[in-house]
């Protein structure tokens, strides 16, 4: 995703960083102790954040 970071102490211009949403060792963990909440946790939390990878500011959330 190619971004213009809205921050105007940065200005950076390129590739977004992409972060996951949520913590696969939490949702395995879940999963495994307890089959309902882990799979509750696995559809509630995915997708992405896309973040500046200059000043860290996040751009937008993708469900």
């Amino acid at each position: 995703m190619y971004i213009i970071c809205p921050n105007q102490n940065c200005g950076y211009r390129g590739e977004a960083l992409r972060k996951a949403r949520g913590s696969t060792a939490l949702g395995c963990l879940l999963t495994l102790f307890l089959l309902v909440p882990g799979i509750l946790y696995f559809i509630f939390s995915r997708g992405y954040r896309y973040y500046c990878p200059k000043c860290g500011l996040q751009i937008a959330s993708d469900n």
